[in-house]
């Protein structure tokens, strides 16, 4: 059984690895390594040959090559150029002057065999990498680096979890949309051809327009007159009954 709980992927890796391997109870731990094919040698092969000594001297002869010189070397324009222009060699014929220059000094420095001086280091510049901090032996000690990485390790296990049990929102269809939102009142109005527009009456029986207008005034004061001698006007029979009129 496990002193710690395991947490993320289990890789078959880790059945090999002697620091992920853990020691059944009662037994000692195994180490997971896998044993070599037929054609492994243990240790180093010897080979009088190659072992250095008095046979590979009197052997063979080995002798290092000599470096041939390069072939010619191609001027660096840009760089002629740039310190031309530095010199203050503006003038194509001043610059000319200048390669042909550069150019000989160049080959007297390969004949007497002068390596071109390299360009100047940075002054802070550091090769190589640097050496880490030294780690706390306490920590280290008291297996706090391995609580906190299994810490770490349950949290964002726990925090996943979390995040996949969230509800998701549900999205609105036509018919919620519908349900929440009024609708207008719509007014049609009767259709209307425009050929009956403009018509006039069937039927004049007035002489002209005057006698219409009067005609109609007549009806209007006489329709009054009745209305309000039908609210106001009351009679009794001869028996004394009072009675109202419709």
């Amino acid at each position: 059984m496990s002193s710690s709980p395991r947490v993320g992927v289990v890789r078959r890796s880790m059945l090999t690895d002697p620091l992920l391997i853990k020691a059944p109870l009662g037994r000692s731990r195994s180490k997971g390594f896998a044993v070599p094919g037929p054609d492994f040698t243990f240790g180093t092969s010897s080979n009088w040959l190659r072992d250095g000594g008095v046979a590979e001297a009197l052997s063979s002869w080995n002798v290092q090559p000599r470096q041939e010189e390069s072939a010619a070397q191609h001027a660096d324009f840009v760089s002629l150029n740039r310190e031309a222009v530095k010199s203050g060699m503006v003038t194509p014929k001043e610059l000319s002057q200048y390669r042909a220059q550069r150019a000989q000094s160049s080959a007297s420095e390969l004949r007497h065999g002068r390596l071109p001086r390299c360009r100047d280091q940075v002054p802070d510049i550091t090769f190589g990498v640097r050496n880490r901090p030294s780690s706390p032996m306490s920590d280290v000690l008291s297996h706090q680096y391995a609580q906190r990485w299994l810490h770490d390790q349950l949290k964002n296990q726990t925090n996943n979890l979390k995040c996949k049990m969230k509800p998701g929102c549900i999205p609105d269809t036509r018919t919620s949309l519908l349900r929440r939102s009024k609708s207008l009142p719509v007014i049609e109005t009767p259709p209307k051809p425009a050929r009956f527009a403009q018509v006039g009456p069937a039927l004049d029986t007035f002489r002209d327009q005057e006698t219409r207008v009067r005609a109609f005034g007549a009806r209007r004061s006489s329709s009054q007159t009745q209305r309000s001698v039908l609210r106001t006007a009351r009679h009794e029979e001869p028996g004394g009954k009072r009675v109202e009129p419709l």
